[in-house]
Formats: structure tokens, sequence, C-alpha cells
């Protein structure tokens, strides 16, 4: 019979190697920390460079009410598209709040949310009063040079249908695109209706001679465009947006978007 002593002894062992069993087992408390913190993380939506224009403000109001609806941290940052569309590629943030249709078409590592956000409507632009067009068609027959801003793919994909590459220019700002109509460096430039239309209220442009030539094809409803492993969370979005327009909510918002930068009273 073993002694006392011997008994404790073989009792301690078994209790170091169960309490070492249960170790590798038991998360320990930084990743229990850890994993706290990623489930609270914000989801990063990456809208436009300026959050004061006509489209982000509408943007932010609507994505707000999505992912409180959802119950979802938001976080929204902005960036000019080229710049969105190279961290959406690089994996760097989990959506893109409003994109084309279309954009998604040879991006794998994108799911669309199957639900617009925003309508917008395309125009070319001139400060020259002899620039006019009857129809987008003319330009191929003008002389005119032409420019869009960068990511803008239907001003692009329109542009390139009817000019030789040579007379197509495109910049990263709606402010540089207008400042080259006023200095005759352009003729035409292109870009979302509402973008200029902000733009000649600032102080900068007040009263510039900038008109609106011809539009660009029809209104353009846009979607939300998340990362795909986010795949689940786009028919949840979608159902959100889809019942906030039945409420009338995404139009009211574009209605206070419009008191707030006093272009209605």
């Amino acid at each position: 019979m073993k002694s006392p002593l011997v008994r404790a002894s073989t009792l301690l062992a078994r209790l170091r190697r169960v309490g070492l069993l249960l170790a590798l087992l038991v998360p320990t408390a930084p990743a229990l920390s850890q994993t706290t913190a990623e489930t609270v993380k914000p989801f990063i939506m990456l809208l436009d460079g300026d959050p004061t224009t006509y489209g982000n403000r509408w943007g932010t109001l609507v994505h707000i009410e999505v992912f409180k609806r959802l119950g979802l941290p938001l976080q929204l940052e902005h960036y000019t598209l080229a710049r969105r569309t190279a961290l959406t590629e690089e994996g760097m943030t989990d959506g893109e709040a409003s994109r084309v249709y279309a954009y998604g078409n040879d991006r794998p590592h994108l799911v669309r949310v199957e639900e617009p956000v925003l309508d917008f409507s395309f125009a070319l632009f001139a400060a020259n009063p002899g620039v006019r067009l009857e129809r987008l068609e003319d330009l191929r027959t003008s002389s005119h040079l032409v420019e869009y801003r960068r990511g803008i793919l239907l001003c692009e994909n329109t542009l390139k249908k009817w000019l030789p590459a040579e007379r197509i220019s495109d910049v990263l700002t709606p402010q540089q695109g207008l400042k080259k109509l006023q200095a005759g460096r352009t003729d035409l430039y292109c870009d979302l209706d509402v973008f200029v239309r902000q733009e000649l209220q600032s102080p900068e442009f007040k009263g510039a001679a900038i008109r609106k030539v011809i539009a660009v094809g029809n209104a353009v409803p846009t979607y939300p465009y998340l990362n795909k492993k986010h795949a689940a969370l786009a028919p949840r979005m979608a159902a959100v947006l889809r019942q906030m327009r039945a409420e009338g909510l995404i139009e009211a918002y574009r209605q206070q978007v419009e008191r707030d930068l006093g272009w209605t009273h």
C-alpha cells in the first residue's frame, strides 16, 4: 500500500495534467476580449470623397438608418471613386455605399445588394455658349474636347462610344472639371447632375456661365456593394431598403438634403 505522501503526490500530478488540459481547451482572457472586440467592429462603407455633397448627404442618411435597423455599427469613410475601387479590391473595406448595377460584373470579390439605394442622373455641361448638342451622336462629328470625372462609368463608356481617345480626358473632382470648362481647356464636362448643380451653388462658381447641355442616358439606380465575406448580409440589406422605400423614407431624405442645401424652401 502506498503511503499517504505518495498518494498525495500522485493526486497532485493528476490535477496538474487536468489543469493543463483545461488550459488548452478554454480560451484565455485576451482571446475572449479579442473576440468581443471583433464582434462589435464597425462595418466600414465607403462613399465619395466630399462628405458635404448632395449624394453623400443623401446616402449617409439612408445608410445610417439601414444599419440602425440591422442592429449593426456603421463607419462611413470618404474617398474618390478611383480610390474607393482600389481599397475595395485590396479588401481594406467592407463595402461601397453606391455604385451602378454593372459595377460588380467583373469584380468577383463583391456582392451586390439587389435593391437600389439612390437614383442619379448624368449630363454634359459647357461654359462656352457656342457649344451645343441636339443628340449625343453629334459628338462624333464635332471637334469638342470632352472630360469626365474618373470612376463615373456611364460618362466614360458613353464618351468612348462617340469620341476618339485623344479628345477624351478625366479629372478627379467636379471642381477640376468645372475650372477647366471656365478656362476653355475643355468644351464639355460629364458628371452627375446633382454634383455639378451643387458646385454651381458654391461661392467659387456662383454666377458662372456653366449650363447643362444634354442629359446622358436615363436616371440610373445605384446599389450598395459588399465584400463577398458579407454575402449573407446582402439580402437583409435589400429587405430593409425595400421597406424604407415603401415608407417613403428614402424620398423624404432626398427632400431633406435639398432643403438643407437651400435648393428648395
